[in-house]
């Protein structure tokens, strides 16, 4: 797995699609990366990037330790919302997947 991505916020979500705000922790994440796993609760989805905007302007990737706005589309929306740990603190979600083959 080449992409990872730590959810700060959910902003917007419905039954298939989801716009988070993002931390990347391992990439760059690009457009059309496909997230498989969400790592520490190691939940099965299956969720494609279909945008991404940085600084207020769309972008076609987004580099380690880059924050951004990225659009979710597929199953597994529902995993991304934030949970309670073990030390009673707020844990923000982490998923993990693969960029698409380079052209």
């Amino acid at each position: 797995m080449d992409a990872e991505l730590q959810i700060h916020e959910v902003r917007g979500t419905g039954a298939t699609e989801a716009t988070v705000v993002v931390r990347c922790l391992r990439g760059p994440v690009r457009l059309g990366a496909r997230f498989s796993l969400v790592r520490d609760t190691r939940a099965p989805i299956d969720l494609t990037v279909t945008s991404i905007v940085r600084y207020g302007r769309p972008d076609h990737a987004i580099d380690p330790v880059h924050s951004g706005l990225v659009t979710l589309q597929g199953t597994g929306v529902h995993e991304l919302s934030p949970t309670i740990g073990e030390a009673g603190r707020q844990v923000m979600q982490v998923i993990q997947g693969d960029n698409p083959v380079a052209p």
